[in-house]
């Protein structure tokens, strides 16, 4: 009977999105099957923990929660304001499913973890051991998330049964981290380097989260460590098209194998669709535009000669597309591009009500503008510019299947890189690393006067991880771990100019020292010119999210969050 209550316990957990606990075991038969009697074979446990890899899609939406945190930080917003203001509270919705979707996965990684060990000896060794290490690292993402955005959390390694929920304590952080370790090392000794089958845990997966957690934790040895063993051995590369990444076309061929980890959307069903497209994608397109970038993005973007805006002579304050890191127009689309988004390709404008569209002939002609005054397109509701990253996809917004990533080859090289220079490591492996993610996007390679400069390189790949990461969810911990959401995040949200005939000037970046290290862009003086959204704030309790208060109510041992 235990082991039946824990198999419904994990069922329990994992439906805790969609119904009550009450209603479920008032529908289990009795003949329902135990944790004991369900993982007999191989079929079973692949069903298992394919409902893991289900359950690690942490959505909103039907789109990515990942895809969304950038919109919480300095460089995009969404259509409501959230918690990139500042001022949320501890019923906010979002840690709360952040932390539901967590404990999910988890709990459904524990069940299947314990209970695979009954049909171990009807399963191959090799079999058993790698669906195992897939569920180890799996465990770990969602440790990752949780100890990086909560701090101290329960740390849960085996089901639980009912009354164990309410005993649940904090674990320290650094005790968490140090269980991820040896998980993902005991993962990365199993896996093979590539993955049993696309969207799948490998090797270089386990090593990759291993690398992010020791960078984020500021443990720059291990860090580097972990990033250099998947350099080596891997046999991974860049793929040398940037835009390709994100289309479906491009992550189906893969080339180089750049794209590690992925949410796959299967074209044998027909529900297996997102809308990471389509609530980006420019209203005249038919899209819902309801999540943007700020002008702080757009203006982190080196010129084509390799220098930051301020410095560039190449730099036209009236021409911002031209003569960019061409990583710029895959990642934002800018008034005056042409843009192609939803099957639809029109040049974006956002100060006429008419603009051009190219018809299947190819023939251009004019049309109604729906960017133009539509309440929720980009210039109402947002600050006149559109996503490109994820968007430029030859795809039926509506259906679309290209899949939001979640480790790509370009942050391990960024990672290494990263973690060297923390440790003043200053070797031709670092240079090279920086080198071929700039060089794929056609930006000099990295000057020989600054490669020995700890902190112009430390400057360098700060600004990387913005031109190269951007809308993948990595800047709200970027801010946070190198210190600067405090002068990163309180500045009102500007966006493009209000009038083409008004050009803006250059924003300084040389506010403060720390300014220019992060290269964070002000804007006094031009706020009138520009489209202009919310003031942000920053509060120290911000660095961390709340403990969803519902989890307090009916645990009051877990504490809360300093400042909450």
């Amino acid at each position: 009977m235990k082991k039946r209550l824990l198999y419904i316990t994990s069922l329990c957990l994992s439906m805790t999105l969609f119904s009550g606990c009450k209603d479920y075991l008032e529908q289990v038969p009795l003949d329902a099957p135990a944790t004991g009697q369900f993982f007999n074979n191989q079929t079973e446990m692949n069903v298992a923990l394919n409902g893991i890899y289900k359950s690690a899609y942490w959505n909103t939406g039907n789109t990515p929660y990942q895809s969304i945190m950038d919109g919480w930080t300095d460089i995009a917003l969404l259509r409501a304001v959230d918690l990139g203001e500042g001022n949320f509270d501890v019923f906010n919705a979002h840690p709360k499913a952040i932390w539901t979707f967590a404990y999910t996965t988890i709990q459904q990684a524990n069940t299947m973890l314990e209970g695979m060990e009954v049909g171990k000896n009807n399963v191959p060794a090799a079999t058993y051991n790698r669906l195992q290490a897939e569920a180890r690292v799996l465990r770990a993402y969602a440790y990752f998330y949780l100890v990086f955005l909560f701090g101290d959390v329960p740390l849960i390694t085996k089901p639980l049964l009912p009354t164990e929920f309410y005993s649940q304590t904090r674990t320290p952080k650094a005790d968490v981290i140090k269980f991820m370790y040896s998980e993902l090392d005991a993962a990365a000794a199993v896996l093979a380097w590539a993955p049993a089958d696309p969207g799948r845990m490998s090797k270089a997966v386990a090593l990759g989260y291993k690398a992010r957690t020791a960078l984020f934790n500021k443990e720059y040895q291990v860090a580097a460590d972990a990033a250099k063993q998947i350099i080596d051995g891997a046999g991974l590369n860049l793929n040398p098209n940037f835009g390709e990444l994100f289309t479906r076309t491009g992550q189906t061929a893969n080339t180089g194998k750049e794209i590690m980890y992925q949410i796959l959307h299967s074209e044998a069903d027909a529900n297996s669709i997102t809308y990471l497209p389509l609530g980006s994608i420019s209203r005249a397109a038919g899209g819902q535009s309801g999540r943007f970038p700020q002008q702080r993005l757009v203006d982190m973007f080196e010129a084509k000669d390799g220098k930051r805006i301020d410095e560039s002579s190449v730099y036209d304050p009236a021409k911002p597309s031209r003569n960019r890191d061409l990583r710029l127009k895959y990642t934002v689309a800018i008034p005056g591009d042409t843009i192609s988004m939803n099957l639809k390709t029109l040049v974006y404008d956002i100060y006429k009500n008419t603009t051009s569209f190219r018809n299947a002939s190819g023939a251009w002609s004019t049309s109604t503008n729906a960017d133009f005054d539509n309440a929720f397109g980009p210039a109402k509701s947002g600050v006149g510019l559109l996503h490109a990253k994820y968007t430029l996809t030859a795809e039926d917004a509506f259906t679309a299947r290209v899949g939001f990533i979640m480790m790509r080859y370009a942050e391990i090289l960024l990672m290494y890189a990263e973690a060297r220079i923390e440790l003043n490591q200053l070797d031709d492996s670092v240079i090279n690393a920086m080198n071929l993610v700039r060089k794929r996007a056609g930006q000099p390679i990295v000057e020989v006067a600054i490669q020995k400069d700890q902190n112009k390189l430390r400057q360098l790949i700060r600004r990387e991880r913005v031109a190269e990461l951007a809308m993948e969810g990595f800047r709200w911990f970027d801010i946070r771990r190198w210190g600067i959401a405090d002068i990163a995040m309180p500045q009102p949200v500007m966006g493009a100019a209000k009038d083409p005939a008004k050009v803006p000037a250059a924003p300084t970046f040389k506010t403060s020292a720390a300014h220019d290290l992060n290269s964070i862009p002000v804007y006094t003086g031009s706020e009138s010119l520009r489209y202009v959204r919310e003031n942000r704030f920053w509060y120290p309790k911000l660095t961390l999210l709340p403990v969803p208060q519902s989890e307090r109510d009916i645990n009051p041992l877990l504490t809360q969050n300093s400042g909450w």
